[in-house]
């Protein structure tokens, strides 16, 4: 394992119940976290008081990676279900990558491609109606049209991963299946081939 390569220590175990917190924002930085099962999200909330999805997390996945070199986390993060996480301590962490740098690599190649799905989510949240954000989140998860998706979470939570009320989206998802771009059954989407 990566974190615990460069930490030059095995992580320390952490257990989380579906809710509970690991840390919020404006804490101090202390460690940063391999998630071994479970799934964490990290969210804001906005100037309206809504909660706003960052990022999802599942297992294998590094958390608290973009709090490296800040003093504070800059958001909330809250088990989705059961969790168990290893712990490592940031400045383990921090020294590791000056000393084995092939081993930072990797981890540098995992903030690319997590750098991509923020841009991939900011042009959804720019889209300006909830059938077309639903559509590009749809699109870019399953792979282009006459695809299927199985989302990974609940439809409150895709919500809050692309800007919008839990109603908002299930009127969207109506409106898209009686205008046949999309058949739906529970968290199964199927997107429908553009005709012509």
């Amino acid at each position: 394992m990566t974190l615990e390569s460069l930490a030059g220590r095995p992580g320390r175990q952490r257990q989380l119940a579906a809710g509970e917190m690991l840390f919020h924002a404006g804490e101090t930085v202390a460690s940063v976290y391999v998630i071994v099962s479970g799934q964490v999200r990290l969210m804001r909330v906005n100037h309206v008081g809504a909660e706003v999805t960052v990022h999802r997390a599942g297992p294998a996945c590094w958390l608290a990676e973009a709090s490296l070199f800040a003093e504070r986390y800059h958001c909330d993060a809250i088990a989705d279900s059961e969790a168990c996480l290893l712990s490592f301590p940031k400045a383990a962490v921090v020294e590791g990558m000056q000393r084995r740098p092939e081993l930072a690599t990797g981890l540098l190649a995992d903030l690319a491609r997590r750098l991509h799905e923020a841009r991939l989510r900011i042009e959804i949240l720019n889209m300006p109606t909830a059938q077309e954000r639903l559509l590009a989140y749809f699109r870019a998860h399953a792979g282009g049209e006459g695809a299927e998706l199985t989302l990974p979470g609940s439809w409150k939570a895709l919500a809050s991963e692309i800007g919008l009320t839990h109603e908002s989206v299930y009127r969207a998802l109506a409106q898209l299946q009686r205008e046949g771009r999309i058949r739906r059954e529970g968290r199964q989407v199927w997107l429908t081939p553009a005709s012509g």
